[in-house]
């Protein structure tokens, strides 16, 4: 099941992708309004056989895939070409940190940048959203905006990390029942030039390993949010005189084999 969220009366409610419009799941009573009742609920069943009402989809404004989750997590050097292209070894565990809730962001929406940096790069990564039971309840596209100097400036990359709307996810959540996340293929695009062409296959852990992994530390609950890692290709790892960071008015896109293609603009 392909799902969104997308603006109403003010705040984020639940619908369905079809080819024919987006099925409104809040206007139904009794069943959930947001895509954290649902990761709660987990059950798709009472979803499985709705009809409208349809909306256009063009006619919605987006919202996160998921919101008011408690947690943003992210793992750090998880592709093995990745690792290789930024002169580091594999590593042994997965390298956890977060972003804070202010980053989340929407497909379509702008981003705005920060007057504090200047090396601004992106990072297309598969995005796991949790379930009950521990877990993947479905997927997302992710971009995981960084800032540089601030990530690299300290061995705490949280400051470069977590400026507002710096993790925008959509535009769609794939139920894990009809999407295996370990052999997608992954690309981002800036301004519609290839920068990154991979496939989930590379990643050096699993979103199970990842889970079973946290879950002993930090335990994972429905509607989090895991970014799983980005793969080569981003501007970290051109050399130096090669280097172009993000600018205002750049449109990044990262698309996700069966998910679809999540797009922002800077300014």
């Amino acid at each position: 099941m392909k799902l969104l969220q997308f603006m109403k009366e003010g705040v984020p409610s639940l619908g369905i992708w079809t080819m024919a419009g987006v099925i409104d799941v809040s206007a139904h009573a009794g069943l959930p309004r947001t895509m954290l009742e649902l990761c709660r609920v987990g059950d798709l069943a009472a979803l499985a056989h709705l009809t409208g009402p349809l909306l256009p989809e063009e006619s919605l404004t987006f919202a996160p895939v998921v919101t008011g989750m408690e947690k943003m997590l992210c793992v750090g050097l998880n592709y093995r070409a990745h690792a290789k292209e930024c002169g580091m070894e594999l590593p042994k565990f997965p390298a956890m940190f977060n972003k804070l809730p202010n980053a989340l962001a929407a497909h379509k929406q702008a981003i705005r940048l920060p007057r504090t940096g200047r090396e601004i790069d992106y990072e297309a990564e598969l995005v796991f959203i949790m379930g009950s039971g521990n877990q993947v309840f479905a997927y997302t596209a992710g971009n995981d905006l960084s800032v540089r100097e601030w990530q690299c400036a300290t061995s705490q990359w949280l400051c470069g990390k977590s400026y507002d709307s710096f993790g925008p996810i959509g535009p769609y959540a794939v139920t894990a029942d009809c999407l295996d996340g370990g052999k997608l293929h992954i690309q981002s695009r800036v301004n519609g030039e290839l920068r990154q062409d991979s496939c989930t296959d590379d990643l050096i852990f699993t979103p199970r390993q990842i889970i079973d992994y946290v879950n002993e530390r930090i335990p994972l609950k429905p509607g989090d949010v895991v970014f799983t890692g980005t793969p080569s290709g981003v501007m970290m790892g051109y050399p130096a005189d090669q280097k172009r960071w993000l600018q205002p008015g750049d449109v990044v896109e990262v698309t996700l084999e069966g998910v679809g293609t999540l797009r922002n603009q800077l300014i």
